[in-house]
């Protein structure tokens, strides 16, 4: 028996991602290369604005790769800009994601030249997020849980 590797996982869909404990926010996943610059900025400013957000990088070298979990858990995908959307598509090829990749899409256009949290970068996700919000499914009414939003 051979022992599965950590990239055999990331099409595996094993996680509960409808998890009502993670409250009735949209959910969007933010994707540049490695997960932790512009993909970590865009998720930490769009938490800020009442969003459900994670970062990962559509790289071999990611820090967290995209998966099937991510992609199943999210209402939309940000790519920070058009390399990384393919990146990804070439990765789920032939995996029945595709569409949902598609479907959950939005491209930026952010070159991968800012540090983590660049005020220049900030400008870009703010109005990238300004017209995401607009796209969003509106926050569960029917949710009867609590989340620190709540508090």
């Amino acid at each position: 028996m051979t022992q599965q590797t950590l990239t055999d996982k990331i099409f595996e869909l094993n996680a509960p991602y409808d998890n009502p404990y993670q409250g009735s926010f949209p959910r969007v996943l933010f994707v540049c290369s490695a997960g932790i610059l512009r993909s970590a900025s865009a998720a930490t400013i769009a938490s800020g604005r009442g969003i459900n957000a994670r970062a990962a990088g559509s790289a071999s070298y990611a820090l967290i790769p995209v998966s099937a979990n991510l992609i199943e858990w999210a209402h939309r995908i940000v790519f920070v800009n058009p390399e990384n959307k393919e990146q990804v598509l070439n990765t789920f090829v032939g995996t029945g994601y595709e569409e949902d990749i598609e479907r959950k899409s939005v491209v930026w256009n952010i070159p991968d030249s800012y540090e983590y949290m660049h005020p220049t970068l900030m400008l870009s996700i703010n109005a990238g997020l300004d017209d995401l919000i607009q796209t969003l499914p509106a926050r569960n009414p029917g949710y009867v849980g609590k989340t620190a939003w709540d508090v």
